[in-house]
């Protein structure tokens, strides 16, 4: 989660979220992320705090869902922030300044391939359709994917300005 980041906390979310406890379908977590990309602050906290809100809410009530959400932000943050301490005070030590070195050598060439996961679990029949049932609602899908994908990464375009034109697109489109 240290090194990547949003990208790896959106991966463990899923997994906990929608694989082992089924708190949600496929197609709210999918909105949930979506919504949560665009909201300030970190991904991941954003996603486990109204996760957790969404999870509780039907079945606890106000206070239930507000401590849900709460919970879940410390059980979130506590453990990067344990990590962080334990990560600078070791990096401040000469030492041990090499095996760091090293060690982000060696998990560096990870990053891609976990926002590569990231993007491989969003691909599903509830947010990109489904071809045996509409193939031009699967092509407009691919489309602007392909189009954020070359705006964002060639073009250097905001990302927000990328979701809104999308949306827009996607309104215009399907």
């Amino acid at each position: 989660m240290g090194i990547g980041g949003n990208v790896s906390a959106q991966a463990l979310l899923e997994h906990e979220v929608i694989t082992l406890h089924h708190w949600l379908t496929p197609g709210q977590m999918a909105d949930l992320m979506a919504f949560c990309r665009v909201l300030p602050g970190g991904t991941g906290v954003n996603t486990a705090t109204l996760a957790s809100a969404l999870a509780a809410s039907s079945q606890f009530g106000f206070w239930g869902t507000l401590s849900a959400s709460v919970v879940s932000l410390i059980g979130l943050a506590i453990p990067s922030t344990i990590w962080t301490a334990f990560y600078t005070t070791l990096q401040q030590k000469e030492e041990y300044k090499r095996f760091f070195d090293c060690a982000m050598v060696v998990l560096r060439p990870l990053v891609p391939g976990l926002i590569a996961a990231a993007a491989i679990l969003l691909i599903r029949t509830d947010t990109f359709g489904s071809p045996s049932v509409d193939m031009w609602e699967v092509g407009i899908s691919a489309f602007l994917f392909i189009a954020t994908l070359i705006g964002v990464g060639y073009y250097r375009i905001n990302s927000l300005f990328m979701i809104i034109l999308c949306g827009l697109a996607g309104c215009l489109l399907l």
